[in-house]
């Protein structure tokens, strides 16, 4: 009877182990998920990026592929056809250059462009906007600016800012606004006149202009060329691997050692390719797991708060410091994110009903007279077909509008001095049609730009709610 209790006890205490053991392990896969969806958010704009400049400059099925360090100026307005950049605006000329930092700085030298809106963006590796030139009030002829590298040692002529780059690789972003459709071929004029050079290139310039000679070889370094692999967006590890291989290329910032340090247990090494052969089976699924969470969480936050179906950018839209999250929902829906000084981005995806938006439906949004958006230079209303992989496009329509706003011509309003905008995929009757943006024949996102906003949009302005009508 002893040795039976004995047993039994025994039997009870292996039991607790092997529950205790059991319970261990899925503490540490549930770790495992979670460090696996933390490291996806992390590295998901990081991807993104790096994704957009292979496609840019590597992937030989794009007929427009470009050269690292020169500008592809877009010489139309932003169409069915445009892949330069995600959720394109259709109220300005895009040029766009993938700069290679690694072996020497690089000038952008922006001529007089009058009272016309524009802005040329320097964006990192992370994703974020860490430079914008400008119009400056009281500057008068060539506003020049040397970017270099993080680690780049030198002295700067003095006719020159001096622009410090985060990373070695930067996406030049600039835009240039076409007030009227008769100004377009003025402003692809002016576009051509923004010079982006190497020091040699600059010299050369400079020796037929003036004869000055600068401080800098006269030996030409070797021109950079684009030779990443291609992503595999099909294979979820493929975002490590990426990922890592871009952090390689760049220094981590300070702000986010914490963060990597906190990784560990997944073995990411920036410059080398993600192990996975460190893993069981058991913890590969639970790290897939992490990465199809993290990418859900990624869809479902949006870009900020939301209001009357309405969502509102984070006030750091465009550098995100810490906010992980919100870069990377950024990066989902709209690569290259404004500084909201300078443009305020408001998207929506549901009606007053919060039903989402669909082009079989017919919608109107309506602003009273003294609530109009408030931007100081103008606003506008963009309408894109939203993709299954949660991405965005303008689609072709009859009257080849994809954008409609304060500098619309022909807009009618009502006695009380009320805007309606009527987005639907037939057009409207009567005078109604000139208020008419055509609409995508499926899911669907609006998003409104107001360009040099009023401190009251960024502060508490909320549009109105896009309603759902029965009748036209």
């Amino acid at each position: 009877m002893t040795l039976g209790r004995r047993a039994a006890l025994g039997g009870l205490g292996l039991t607790a182990l092997a529950a205790a053991r059991k319970a261990q392990a899925q503490d540490a896969k549930a770790a495992l998920r979670d460090l696996a969806r933390r490291a996806t958010i992390y590295l998901f704009p990081v991807y993104e990026m790096y994704r957009a400049r292979w496609h840019a400059t590597v992937d030989e099925a794009n007929p427009q592929r470009q050269r690292l360090n020169r500008f592809r100026n877009v010489a139309t307005l932003a169409d069915p056809d445009t892949s330069a950049v995600p959720t394109p605006d259709a109220d300005t000329l895009y040029s766009s250059a993938w700069l290679d930092l690694s072996l020497e700085p690089l000038f952008l030298t922006v001529p007089p462009i009058g009272d016309l809106h524009y802005s040329y963006a320097f964006i990192d590796l992370f994703s974020d906007t860490f430079f914008v030139v400008r119009p400056r009030p009281q500057t008068v002829g060539l506003v020049t600016h040397m970017i270099v590298a993080p680690t780049w040692a030198g002295d700067a002529p003095s006719d020159v800012t001096l622009v410090r780059a985060s990373t070695p690789s930067v996406w030049l972003l600039g835009r240039i606004l076409v007030d009227e459709p008769e100004e377009l071929d003025r402003v692809r004029i002016l576009q051509n006149r923004v010079l982006l050079e190497t020091p040699d290139m600059r010299n050369e310039r400079r020796i037929l202009e003036t004869g000055e000679l600068m401080r800098f070889r006269t030996q030409a370094p070797p021109e950079p060329v684009a030779d990443w692999p291609a992503a595999h967006p099909g294979d979820p590890l493929d975002l490590f691997d990426i990922g890592l291989r871009a952090l390689g290329e760049s220094p981590l910032p300070e702000r986010d050692r914490p963060l990597f340090e906190a990784l560990a247990p997944l073995k990411l090494k920036p410059g080398r390719k993600f192990d996975r052969r460190a893993f069981n089976e058991a913890e590969r699924r639970a790290i897939h797991a992490g990465i199809a969470q993290a990418h859900a969480d990624v869809r479902a936050v949006g870009r900020g708060r939301t209001i009357d179906g309405w969502t509102y950018g984070s006030r750091h839209a465009g550098s995100f410091g810490d906010d992980y999250l919100s870069r990377a929902a950024s990066a989902l829906t709209g690569l290259g994110a404004p500084l909201s000084p300078d443009e305020v981005d408001v998207s929506c995806a549901v009606d007053a009903d919060r039903r989402p938006l669909h082009g079989a439906q017919r919608y109107t949004l309506t602003f009273t007279a003294d609530r109009l958006p408030p931007a100081r230079s103008f606003w506008s209303l963009s309408v894109y077909e939203v993709t299954p992989g949660g991405r965005t496009r303008f689609v072709d329509n009859p009257i080849d509008r994809r954008a409609i706003g304060n500098r619309t011509a022909g807009l009618v309003r009502a006695a009380d001095g009320s805007l309606s905008l009527y987005i639907q995929r037939d057009p409207p009757p009567g005078e109604h049609a000139a208020n008419w943006l055509p609409a995508p024949a499926g899911p669907m996102r609006l998003v409104l730009r107001a360009y040099q906003p009023e401190k009251a949009l960024i502060d508490g302005y909320h549009l109105p709610p896009v309603r759902r009508n029965s009748s036209p």
